[in-house]
């Protein structure tokens, strides 16, 4: 009999438990829907403004690892060394042809490998190398950009 109790208590107190965690996974789940609504809207009344844009940019650390960072909202007139620093931690020293990139998450520093940065070209459909240091090159509407940690 005392068995019969401790199990339906047992039963009971779980039972309520699953209750109340699935009423709080519905509750998150429902403000997760309000604010992602709310935050594509915000995007959205942004570019009206015609002060932002829209980027893609690819982080390959080169050994199989990439970070795509699509659609990244960024002040129109940007260059690629500021937007890169807006979705990762950037290291840099700046020389006589402008920003050379170091590291980008603490990835670098390794001999004879560097990070260099490459355009996509939706013609020729192959990545074209950046034709000027990454704080020179200022970033276009939709464009797809790629940084690749790349060995010589």
């Amino acid at each position: 009999m005392v068995k019969k109790n401790i199990f339906m208590w047992t039963s009971l107190g779980l039972i309520c438990v699953l209750i109340v965690s699935t009423y709080l996974t519905a509750q998150y789940y429902m403000e997760f829907v309000k604010y992602q609504q709310l935050y594509n809207e915000t995007l959205k009344e942004l570019q009206k403004f015609d002060k932002y844009i829209f980027v893609n940019l690819l982080i390959d650390y080169g050994n199989g690892t990439k970070e795509w960072h699509n659609n990244t909202l960024i002040v129109r007139w940007a260059d690629l060394l500021n937007a890169t620093k807006m979705v990762a931690d950037v290291d840099y020293i700046t020389g006589e042809y402008g920003a050379f990139v170091t590291s980008i998450n603490r990835v670098g520093g390794d001999p004879n490998t560097y990070w260099l940065w490459y355009t996509w070209n939706s013609t020729s459909l192959n990545w074209d190398f950046g034709p000027v240091a990454s704080d020179a090159y200022v970033l276009r509407e939709g464009e797809i950009v790629a940084w690749i940690y790349t060995r010589f």
